[in-house]
């Protein structure tokens, strides 16, 4: 197990994080890794340690995403004055359009996309919502992706929060 914590770390490291971040993710793997095997979703089509190294790379590369995603705020707005309420503000309100669209696309579509949201597998999503393949699973998380698009796309109040 510890050369599986040294190839997480090494793989962190390497794509723009530190040795900590590397620590945690291999925390948050073994977690995800546990979880996974109770609920029976290793299939068995690669090593033990293949697949938890997939998982800890998913894991990365979500954290990673929303750092770089949080770094986009100007570190001038930061200091102005009730900008933190702002942020917090514009925040509940984009939470506030994106429950209300995912209402609208039928709860079938929030499954799923709650799913790929988490990282789940096609198969793993296929599996949990009855469809007969992944491939099924893929077509349906594109309709239901599109589907909140357009929800969103003609909302005025969704449009003018992301201007």
């Amino acid at each position: 197990q510890s050369d599986w914590k040294v190839s997480v770390v090494s793989f962190v490291v390497l794509n723009a994080g530190t040795e900590e971040d590397g620590e945690d993710v291999f925390q948050e793997t073994l977690i995800l890794f546990d979880q996974n095997l109770r609920l029976n979703r290793f299939e068995g089509k690669s090593g033990l340690k293949t697949y938890f190294l997939s998982i800890a790379k998913r894991r990365w590369w979500k954290l990673f995403n929303q750092r770089r995603i949080q770094s986009t705020i100007p570190a001038s707005y930061e200091f102005e004055t009730g900008a933190d309420q702002e942020v917090e503000m514009i925040n509940e309100e984009q939470k506030h359009y994106l429950s209300q669209a995912l209402g609208q696309i039928g709860s079938r579509c929030k499954q799923i996309l709650q799913l790929y949201q988490l990282d789940y597998s096609m198969e793993e999503i296929a599996k949990a919502v009855s469809l007969s393949s992944a491939t099924m699973a893929k077509k349906e998380a594109y309709r239901c992706r599109m589907r909140l698009r357009e929800f969103l796309e003609n909302n005025s109040g969704w449009i003018e929060l992301i201007k």
